[in-house]
């Protein structure tokens, strides 16, 4: 899906999804990602990570919240959703990314490129974490310090489990997904979703 190429490669993802969005039809699309197609505006609504995008049909040009054109790894991953979305109903059973399809000889990238790097912008910051996670829905039934469920597409949520450093170990920060996930993005998108994340 080359998310994590060159301009060249993005822009061929892009113009991809762009033709295959232009193919289906828009209710059945706006259905199954439980997202509102409006005909007047020939556009989706798409919550994505707490802000709303709209998608143009059958352009597939996507817009970010601020009216500006979204950034390609946004752009291609909501059309992703769009076109791959087959409503499969979230479960609530918690995967890791090596379990996704595909996915096994890719999870020390996605612990170097997101997981890591998470656990150390996190280290020290428990209380802060607590308080952006506040309107997010609280697991208190998973062991961690925080374990919370934040829904970035409508039918995509992940699930983070933090534990703040203490005098023998150092933070730590898992990233888990629904075991729906693949029927909405591509294994490569989602490892990119969590890193957006």
């Amino acid at each position: 899906m080359a998310l994590e190429h060159g301009p060249d490669e993005m822009r061929q993802a892009w113009e991809k999804a762009a033709a295959t969005l232009k193919l289906l039809d828009p209710t059945w699309m706006a259905s199954r990602a439980e997202v509102v197609y409006s005909y007047p505006e020939r556009s989706f609504k798409v919550p994505f990570f707490d802000d709303v995008y709209q998608v143009f049909y059958p352009t597939g040009e996507v817009i970010g919240p601020d009216g500006r054109p979204a950034d390609a790894r946004e752009a291609i991953i909501i059309l992703h959703y769009l076109t791959h979305a087959d409503g499969a109903r979230v479960r609530g059973d918690w995967v890791a990314y090596r379990d996704l399809p595909g996915a096994r000889y890719h999870e020390p990238a996605f612990v170097a490129d997101v997981e890591r790097p998470l656990s150390l912008g996190l280290s020290g910051k428990l209380q802060q974490l607590r308080k952006w996670a506040s309107n997010k829905e609280i697991r208190d039934d998973i062991p961690g310090d925080l374990a919370f469920v934040w829904k970035v597409l409508p039918r995509v949520p992940l699930l983070v489990i933090f534990n703040e450093r203490d005098e023998e170990f150092p933070a730590s920060a898992r990233v888990l997904f629904d075991a729906t996930a693949p029927n909405y993005l591509p294994t490569e998108d989602l490892s990119v979703l969590a890193e957006l994340a």
